[in-house]
């Protein structure tokens, strides 16, 4: 309409619509991935060599110490694009967090017929006061995202007999974040 002004909100506006675009993207793919979660079979899962595969894909971004100790033989029963799931978000809000290092550790758990696979990180690990909403969908303390990563993890988890819980790293420090899985019976 021949505005002068059009351009600069035009400018202004143009990377808030994006914004809102990639977020309802994110979004979709979260539900979409949510829905997957009721119509995949169970498979038996090496955990040592998944969750090593997902560190290694991780490893080796700059100026991040990833550390592995695993246990041979561990196996599982589950979806395995779902668990492979699992331990993508934790390994990315682990290296948003910004640590300098990550450790990965999967061991017989406490609790019989369980293995834990742990990830912890020396960045400055949750806040008390966010704890309690840590699994609830659409809580984040981050500038983007969706806030469902961590709902849909123990959704993930739940549904496979396990469960995650968050705690502060005593080794580094931050962030520390159990995973619980049954072991196989088979």
């Amino acid at each position: 309409r021949g505005d002068e002004s059009w351009g600069e909100r035009f400018d202004s506006m143009a990377p808030v619509i994006l914004e809102s675009i990639d977020t309802l993207t994110d979004t979709a793919n979260e539900f979409s991935t949510f829905a997957k979660l009721y119509s995949e079979e169970p498979v038996t899962i090496d955990l040592d060599r998944l969750v090593e595969e997902q560190v290694a894909l991780f490893d080796g971004r700059s100026g991040i110490d990833f550390q592995y100790m695993g246990l041979q033989g561990a196996v599982i029963e589950g979806p395995k694009p779902q668990i492979t799931r699992v331990f993508v978000n934790l390994l990315t809000n682990a290296v948003q967090a910004g640590p300098s290092k990550v450790y990965v550790s999967l061991r017989k758990s406490t609790k019989d017929g369980f293995y834990d696979v742990v990830v912890e990180d020396d960045g400055p690990g949750v806040k008390d006061e966010n704890r309690a909403r840590l699994f609830t969908p659409n809580f984040t303390t981050k500038s983007s995202g969706t806030g469902l990563g961590l709902a849909i993890c123990k959704n993930i988890l739940e549904r496979c007999g396990g469960d995650i819980s968050y705690s502060r790293s005593f080794a580094l420090g931050g962030a520390c974040f159990t995973v619980r899985l049954p072991i196989s019976a088979g």
